[in-house]
This record gives C-alpha cells, sequence and structure tokens, in this order.
C-alpha cells in the first residue's frame, strides 16, 4: 500500500509540476549564434558601402541598404548581390542628403528616412519613387518633424517617424497625413531624451532606443507608455530587429555589441563578433532579421556580418 501511495503522489507531482517546470524551461531557451559572412569587404568584388547607418529585409529575403557616405539606397538580394539602387546627393526625386534609416518590411514599399532633406521617401520594392512626405505648416505644430531620424510601418499600415528635432515619433497614415505626437518633452515618463531608431513590432509595440540612460522605450501605436528596459545593460543603443514576435535585437554602438532580448525586456545573451580571427564589430550601428538569419551593419567597417541563429523558435 504505501509502494501504491508513493507512486500516485509521483503521478500528483508529475501532472501538476512537469508542465510548469517545462514552460519555464522553454522560457529559457535562447538562441545562438554562428557566424556565415560578411560582405562589403574592399577587394573581394561584392558591393561596396561608405559610412551606411540602415538596413531592412523584406519579407522575400531582399536587403535594402541606406548607403549614407554615397547618399543612395542599394537593394540586395538574400547572397549579397547587388540587384539595383537609386540616389546621388541631392535634394530632386530620387536624390538623398544623408539617408539613415529606412523600411522595407511590408514587402509593397521602401520607407527612407532622408535626414537633411528633412523628408520621408516612399518608393516601391524595386525602388521606384513614389511620393515625398514632408512636414507641412499647414500641420499644428506638435505634429511636424524636422529631422526624420528613424521610419517605420506597422503591420495595419501605420507609418512611424522619429523627429530628431523635437525627440518624439509621429504617426502618420500611409498618405503622409498626420495623426499624432508621442514621446516628447511634455510625455512624462515616456519622454524620450535622445532616440536615435525606433521599430514597430509585429505584435504591435513601437520600440525607440534612447541614448539617455542606454535604454529601449516602448509605446504601443497609439503613443501610450508601457515600459522600458536595457538600463546598465545598453551603451548607445542605434538599430533594432525582431526575430518573429519573439526576440528583440538591439545593436548598441558604445558596447560594440548586438544584444538579443525577449520582447518584454528580459536580456537573453550579446554577441560582439563572429570569433573569427581579425573580425570584431567596430560601429555595429543597425540590425535586421530574416527567418534563422541576422544582418548586423557595421558603419565604421563598411560591411555587413551575416549570422545564422539556432534554436530560435
Amino acid at each position: 500500500m504505501q509502494k501504491i501511495g508513493f507512486f500516485l503522489y509521483l503521478c500528483f507531482l508529475i501532472f501538476f509540476y512537469m508542465p510548469d517546470r517545462i514552460l519555464a524551461q522553454a522560457a529559457t531557451n535562447k538562441p545562438s549564434v554562428v557566424y556565415l559572412t560578411t560582405w562589403g569587404i574592399s577587394g573581394t568584388g561584392t558591393v561596396e558601402f561608405k559610412e551606411p547607418q540602415g538596413i531592412s529585409v523584406d519579407p522575400a529575403g531582399f536587403l535594402y541598404i541606406a548607403d549614407t557616405g554615397n547618399h543612395r539606397i542599394e537593394k540586395l538580394d538574400a547572397t549579397g548581390q547587388f540587384v539595383t539602387e537609386v540616389g546621388g546627393f541631392g535634394w530632386k526625386k530620387e536624390e538623398f542628403n544623408e539617408p539613415i534609416a529606412l523600411s522595407a518590411k511590408d514587402g509593397l514599399d521602401v520607407f527612407v528616412a532622408d535626414y537633411y532633406n528633412q523628408r520621408i521617401e516612399r518608393y516601391d520594392k524595386d525602388l521606384h519613387y513614389i511620393a515625398s512626405f514632408l512636414s507641412s505648416e499647414e500641420w499644428p505644430e506638435y505634429l511636424r518633424f524636422g529631422f526624420p531620424k528613424g521610419v517605420d510601418i506597422s503591420s495595419q499600415g501605420e507609418l512611424f517617424c522619429l523627429d530628431d528635432e523635437n525627440s518624439r515619433v509621429l504617426k502618420v497614415d500611409v498618405l503622409g497625413n498626420p495623426q499624432l505626437s508621442f514621446g516628447g518633452f511634455d510625455a512624462g515618463e515616456g519622454r524620450l531624451e535622445q532616440p536615435q531608431r525606433l521599430l514597430v513590432s509585429g505584435e504591435g509595440k513601437v520600440y525607440v532606443s534612447d541614448w539617455k540612460d542606454g535604454k529601449i522605450t516602448v509605446f504601443d501605436t497609439h503613443g501610450n507608455y508601457l515600459y522600458a528596459f536595457g538600463e546598465g545593460i545598453l551603451e548607445k543603443p542605434v538599430g533594432m530587429g525582431e526575430i518573429g514576435s519573439k526576440f528583440l535585437l538591439v545593436a548598441d554602438v558604445g558596447k560594440k555589441k548586438v544584444f538579443i532580448f525577449q520582447n518584454s525586456g528580459k536580456l537573453l545573451m550579446s554577441f560582439a563578433g563572429a570569433k573569427v580571427v581579425g573580425m570584431t564589430f567596430e560601429e555595429p550601428i543597425d540590425v535586421a532579421c530574416w527567418r534563422e538569419l541576422i544582418y548586423v551593419l557595421d558603419k565604421k567597417r563598411n560591411v555587413v556580418d551575416v549570422f545564422r541563429t539556432v534554436n530560435s523558435e
């Protein structure tokens, strides 16, 4: 009888407690990162960049690079081969003056933050010009932007712009009409101090990297402040990427690392290079993800480092 009682008690523990332990263990699973290759090395015959600052990938795996020093946007295929480009220095249509961020993730459009031209440029996926969005004096002052430092689009087709001049986020429709602003000087707990880039996640959160206190500030798409994380871990976070809706990657030019967080803000790991002789990050300024691949854009080395994730499901 004692053996039967013990057996039943053991079954009770397994039935009621083991699922929680299994789930807890699964929740702590984190991806490992394996280096694959580097694109943009001078003399290798691959595409070359000059002080690039932005990278984005579309659902088909094509990459778009804000080649800032050359004032152009380049499109590459999934193997790093050149496909097409647009740009050159200037202020007219199909010209840029320091394009520093872009978003191509909806698969149809490419939105470019053209910094010194103070506008958002819209192209199709083949880099054919569609429209320019500029702030208008007819808009209320709290809905105007000066120098766009980041741009991203939500799954609902809402466009978000990071206004560097006023340290705030603006939300506009796809026609460029302003809807709301948030994170400005009057935002209270969600006030942005030195914002660098933004990312709109698949689950509808707006992540903004901020050099003040080295943190990521999180809002919903209606501009409501949710929470912040990264203080004491990050130093100078800039670009961000997302693996599914599970992991958030942050490129930190101060620490010369890429950090991987759960989307809740819990730190999982970081990596500082490929662990290959002669290769380390110098200024990892942006990061993009596609399937199991991670693309890290290094502004100082003028390259894209390509990694593969393991256990990222």
